[in-house]
């Protein structure tokens, strides 16, 4: 996946999310002035590493999917 940002839509939000980080890889993910930083465990669930300027909470698995989906592979590195 290349490093340039792109969005999705989930229950009429929008959310632009742009790889952060190859190893661990790790999204950055924005919504209006909310801004999370992800990332996938072991497990396959996607987790906030950090949030530092929002209390909002995403829909962080359907965001995961969606990364999943546009990336083409489910079998990335994982945090």
């Amino acid at each position: 996946m290349e490093n340039n940002s792109f969005v999705v839509t989930i229950n009429n939000t929008d959310y632009t999310i742009k790889l952060r980080s190859v190893m661990p890889r790790l999204y950055d993910v924005l919504c209006g002035a909310a801004y999370h930083q992800i990332g996938k465990t072991d497990a396959g669930l996607w987790v906030y590493v950090e949030n530092p300027t929002s209390v909002q909470h995403m829909p962080l698995q359907e965001i995961g999917e969606a990364i999943d989906e546009h990336s083409g592979s489910d079998n990335e590195e994982t945090y």
